[in-house]
C-alpha cells in the first residue's frame, strides 16, 4: 500500500542505514537525448538542498550519459554530462529519469547494458515517472513491483507482463527498486529516501526548503482524473468539472450532476468512465479527499470542521472515505503528515481554500 511507502522503506533498510547519515553517498543519474528536465533536476534538488539542511555533503549528485557528451532535454535545454557509461563503476543511487526521449532509447543496447551492469553495485535502484519503462527494458523490474505514469498504462502492460505493476500507485517499493509515478512523485520518493537516511526532521526540512509537501498519499487516479478533468474532451464535463471544483461541499448526487452537464445519469456515468476512468460519485470523493488532506496537513482545523468544509458532511463519512481510499484514518494521517508550524499554515489553508 502506498501510504506504508516510508515505513517499508524504514523497516527494510534499518540495517543498511544505521551508519550511513555520516558518510557521503552518490547519486548517479542517467541522461540521455529527449529526458525530462524535471525529472533530472526535481530528485537534484532535493538531495542537492538536503546538503544545504544539514550545512555538510552527504550527497554528491553526477550525471552520466552514453559517451559523457551532453545531451539535449525535452525542453531543448542543454544538460551537461559529468561521466560516461563506461567511466561509472558503482552508486549508491541511481536515478533513472523518464521523458518523452524514452521511447526511442527502449531498444538502446547501450543503456540497457549500463543499467544491468550497475545494478549490482548500485544500493537504491530509482525509476521516475516514464523511466520504468527503461528500467524494466533491462529486465530489472520482472517479477517486480512496480509503477509509471498512468499515461503508459496500456504501453507497459502490453510490452512489460512480466511485472507486477501497480499503475494506481503515487510510488512502488520492491527490495533495491523504487519507482515513483510521475514527475512531482519523483521530487516525493527523493525525499523518502532523505528520511530514510537522515530522519523526518531533515526531511522536512527539505520539503519546506523547496515549499513542497513532505509526501503525497494514497493512489495516482486522485491526480490523473482531476488532470484529465482539466482538459476534458466534453465541454459540458469540464463546464461541470468547474462547477465542482467552485464548490466541492455542495451536495453532488449524480441527479444533480446530470442536470448541471445537461445531460441523463447514465450519460454522465459513461462518459466520466470513458473521460477520467472514474463513476462520477467517485471522482466527487477524490476531490474532497485532496481538500480534506490540504486541511489535515497544514491547519488546526477540527476534524468535524473539515469534514464540513470539504463536502464530507459528517466525521464518519470522511473517516470511511479515507480508510477506504488512502488505507489511514484522518487522525493517523494527520499525525503522520500534519505540519502546524506557524510559518506553513497561511499557505496551506490559503491552498485548501483555493483546490
Amino acid at each position: 500500500m502506498t501510504q506504508a511507502y516510508g515505513q517499508r522503506i524504514m523497516s527494510d533498510m534499518k540495517a543498511n542505514l544505521h551508519n550511513r547519515t555520516n558518510r557521503l553517498q552518490s547519486v548517479l543519474i542517467l541522461g540521455f537525448d529527449g529526458v525530462l528536465l524535471l525529472d533530472v533536476a526535481g530528485p537534484a534538488q532535493v538531495f542537492a538542498s538536503t546538503n544545504k539542511v544539514l550545512g555538510w555533503k552527504a550527497y554528491d549528485i553526477t550525471v552520466a550519459t552514453k559517451d559523457g557528451a551532453d545531451v539535449i532535454t525535452d525542453t531543448g535545454l542543454s544538460l551537461r554530462a559529468d561521466a560516461s557509461f563506461g567511466t561509472v563503476i558503482a552508486a549508491d543511487i541511481l536515478v533513472v529519469p523518464g521523458g518523452p526521449g524514452v521511447d526511442q532509447h527502449l531498444d538502446d543496447p547501450a543503456i540497457q547494458q549500463f543499467l544491468m551492469r550497475i545494478e549490482p553495485k548500485t544500493e537504491r535502484f530509482v525509476s521516475i515517472c516514464s523511466g520504468s519503462l527503461l528500467t524494466a527494458a533491462a529486465g530489472l523490474l520482472n517479477n517486480r513491483k512496480a509503477t509509471t505514469h498512468w499515461e503508459r498504462t496500456d504501453q507497459v502492460r502490453r510490452h512489460f507482463p512480466n511485472i507486477a505493476w501497480q499503475l494506481d500507485e503515487i510510488f512502488t517499493h520492491d527490495g533495491k527498486f523504487h519507482c515513483s509515478a510521475g514527475v512531482t512523485t519523483g521530487i516525493d520518493l527523493a525525499i523518502s529516501l532523505v528520511e530514510a537516511d537522515h530522519g523526518r526532521r531533515v526531511a522536512l526540512g527539505v520539503a519546506r526548503e523547496m515549499v513542497v509537501f513532505m509526501q503525497r498519499h494514497g493512489g495516482q487516479s486522485q491526480y490523473s482524473a482531476p488532470l484529465k478533468a482539466q482538459v476534458a474532451s466534453s465541454k459540458r464535463l469540464g463546464a461541470l468539472y468547474n462547477r465542482i471544483e467552485e464548490d466541492p461541499a455542495a451536495l453532488w448526487t449524480v441527479k444533480r450532476m446530470s442536470e448541471v452537464a445537461g445531460t441523463t445519469e447514465r450519460t454522465l456515468h459513461r462518459d466520466f468512465i470513458q473521460e477520467f476512468g472514474q463513476s462520477p460519485s467517485r471522482f466527487v470523493e477524490y476531490r474532497r479527499l485532496g481538500i480534506a488532506r490540504l486541511y489535515l496537513e497544514g491547519s488546526r482545523k477540527s476534524i468535524k470542521e473539515i469534514a464540513a468544509l470539504s463536502g464530507f458532511v459528517s466525521e464518519q463519512n470522511m473517516r470511511r472515505s479515507f480508510v477506504k481510499r488512502l488505507g489511514i484514518l484522518p487522525t493517523e494521517y494527520r499525525e503522520r503528515f500534519g505540519d502546524t508550524s506557524p510559518t506553513r499554515l497561511a499557505d496551506r489553508e490559503s491552498a485548501a481554500l483555493n483546490f
